[in-house]
């Protein structure tokens, strides 16, 4: 059992890592690996489930309206790549390039800790 949860958070972490604008993790009770996109308005904003990470990096590529990773392979040759392969690294690279300002705009609007209000407990008498 703690085999199988050991290996389900390093595939979870292995996708995280393929998969950068998407938060992955593997649900220890259900044995299923889930993502949820990190910022919703550059991706569909939705929770994903699959019983395998590579599963579920197929649940995101077509989330994300990229093709599977199968007809990739299929329509290339080695060293090459295919129009629809450019097109999807320019417009992953376009994609990034937002998610990361968005990022930026929103940690600029965040509040410092030394802001952060102290949180107000109720007194009763």
């Amino acid at each position: 059992m703690a085999d199988e949860i050991t290996a389900g958070r390093i595939a979870a972490r292995a996708l995280a890592a393929r998969t950068p604008g998407w938060m992955v993790w593997y649900g220890e009770r259900t044995g299923s690996f889930w993502a949820v996109p990190r910022v919703a308005t550059a991706i569909v904003p939705r929770l994903l489930e699959a019983p395998t990470a590579d599963d579920l990096e197929e649940e995101i590529r077509q989330a994300e309206g990229r093709p599977a990773r199968e007809q990739t392979r299929e329509q290339t040759r080695p060293g090459e790549q295919s129009p629809t392969q450019q097109a999807t690294t320019q417009e992953a690279t376009t994609q990034e390039a937002t998610t990361q300002q968005t990022v930026r705009e929103a940690a600029r609007h965040r509040r410092s800790a030394a802001e952060t209000p102290a949180p107000r407990i109720p007194v009763s008498r």
